[in-house]
């Protein structure tokens, strides 16, 4: 799989957020980048550049080295984008969603009419769960009505499809 832009930004908006986008742009291509420096250019405040920096060193897209000022003796981290490590959590985060919603397919099928939704949509519940309510939203307190999932069921199936043929990240 060719990493692409597009393919780059929407995983890092999935793990860190839309905000996220500027920064790794910016460290795309460099290495050992201040966070003062990221911060400044991306023009963020300082704690909010950390955080995101930081959520993408939980998922090892952003790995950074520390180094102690001289001059004022504070510690500053330096940061490098670790492109190599996109590719992995990309199939890794494909499998997973792979396995949820096949794990949802089973669910819904072997439900099949078996669900109740209440005219406001607050709550979704399965046969043992609406008779618990005694068929009433335990939301909003209308009436549940029977749903067909037959719909719920065939988006499932296409995100299978769209997912396997490796079209989505």
């Amino acid at each position: 799989m060719v990493l692409t832009n597009k393919k780059i930004q929407g995983l890092v908006s999935e793990i860190a957020g839309d905000s996220a986008i500027p920064i790794i742009e910016y460290i795309r291509d460099k290495k050992n980048v201040s966070e003062f420096i990221i911060a400044d250019k991306v023009k963020m405040d300082m704690q909010t550049t950390r955080n995101i920096l930081y959520t993408l060193n939980s998922y090892n897209v952003a790995t950074y080295i520390r180094r102690k000022d001289r001059k004022k003796g504070w510690y500053i981290s330096y940061w490098t984008f670790n492109k190599r490590r996109v590719h992995d959590l990309m199939h890794s985060m494909r499998r997973d969603k792979i396995t949820k919603l096949r794990d949802q397919l089973k669910r819904e099928e072997s439900n099949a009419g078996n669900f109740f939704i209440c005219k406001s949509a607050c709550a979704r519940l399965d046969f043992d769960q609406a008779t618990e309510f005694g068929f009433k939203c335990p939301e909003c307190g209308h009436l549940l009505n029977q749903q067909d999932n037959s719909k719920t069921i065939e988006n499932i199936k296409n995100k299978l499809k769209e997912l396997e043929a490796g079209n989505h990240c």
